[in-house]
């Protein structure tokens, strides 16, 4: 989510977004923050030196590391009509994964995490059902 936010004489852009399931980086300007929830479900900072396997990633500020998610799953069914990456590959977000044939429209499927493919799970011209793995990251 994106929006800017006027104090006094000072205009800020915020993006907010869900890095995973109960971590959330809010960029404020050029700067990043992070928050957890605790068990009163209150936001707790989180500090980036707490977390030293943080990192941004240099094409899209994208945090990587330890609450990534380690599978690439299908988002619809259909048919896989190309695959962009071989085993070892390092993926960052933004990457092109494969081609899924739906409904006779082509989607693209694009990596929202960080890691090396490890597996890949499905071939070219395989169907495949809505949330299955298709590539495991390491």
């Amino acid at each position: 989510m994106r929006t800017k936010i006027k104090i006094g004489k000072n205009t800020y852009h915020i993006d907010i977004s869900e890095i995973k399931e109960n971590l959330l980086k809010i960029r404020v300007d050029d700067e990043d923050y992070f928050f957890t929830e605790d068990r009163s479900q209150n936001l707790v900072p989180i500090e980036r030196k707490d977390y030293p396997s943080l990192k941004d990633s240099s094409d899209n500020g994208a945090v990587c590391g330890v609450f990534e998610e380690k599978e690439i799953r299908a988002p619809i069914a259909g048919t896989i009509s190309k695959i962009y990456v071989r085993k070892g590959e390092e993926v960052k977000p933004g990457k092109l994964i494969a081609t899924l044939l739906s409904m006779k429209m082509e989607n693209e499927i694009i990596s929202e995490t960080c890691g090396k493919v490890k597996e890949i799970k499905v071939k070219e011209g395989q169907f495949i059902n809505t949330n299955e793995v298709l590539i495991t990251l390491e």
